[in-house]
């Protein structure tokens, strides 16, 4: 039995825990916002790795700009973004539009996967857009080429992430279409699959 001179420290400790909530400052899982069913819940952040990984950029070497680029095996993100994207496809642009805001243009890839993809897809789409900001590792590669993008093909690598916006957006890498690259993705999804537990 608590005394009368033990309930006032018992009520200003009781009203301390209500007003800063758990031990460790930890929020319960009942206390967080629920998710919609449609949320980006799972989905990951473009940071730390990811930009490495799927860095919106197109290999010069799937325009044309080097015949001789290094061997495919030699991506140190192959690999991984063979197992890790929701999309490995072969692709071809079907429209280039560009968007320009003053001296500031970005451009839009509509791309349409044309053949079975490479590795199962995670997304039952089959027509992405693809966007090549000013400050993409694409831009001055799309900028150089420009329309004459359009009917190009490449191997796709696209992956969904979560944006500040709260809406799923593409980040992507484009490697040249050659039999060389579609040897290399294929073995890279063989590996993940004898791999996976």
């Amino acid at each position: 039995m608590i005394s009368a001179a033990g309930v006032a420290p018992l009520r200003l400790a009781l009203a301390v825990l209500a007003t800063t909530g758990p031990v460790g400052g930890c929020v319960a899982d009942q206390e967080r916002p629920a998710m919609s069913a449609d949320s980006l819940d799972g989905l990951p952040i473009w940071e730390g790795h990811a930009p490495e990984v799927f860095d919106d950029n197109i290999e010069p070497a799937a325009v044309g700009f080097s015949l001789d680029g290094p061997s495919p095996r030699s991506d140190p993100f192959l690999r991984e973004r063979a197992q890790t994207a929701d999309v490995v496809a072969r692709v071809r642009v079907s429209t280039v539009t560009v968007d320009s805001i003053g001296d500031q243009s970005s451009y839009h890839l509509a791309v349409q996967v044309i053949d079975a993809p490479l590795a199962t897809p995670r997304l039952p789409d089959r027509a992405f857009e693809l966007h090549i900001r000013p400050t993409s590792r694409a831009f001055g590669v799309a900028k150089a080429v420009d329309a004459r993008l359009r009917g190009l093909t490449f191997i796709a690598f696209l992956r969904r992430f979560a944006s500040e916006a709260g809406e799923p957006e593409f980040h992507w890498h484009l490697s040249p279409d050659t039999a060389e690259v579609t040897a290399a993705v294929k073995e890279a999804v063989v590996l993940g699959e004898l791999s996976a537990p």
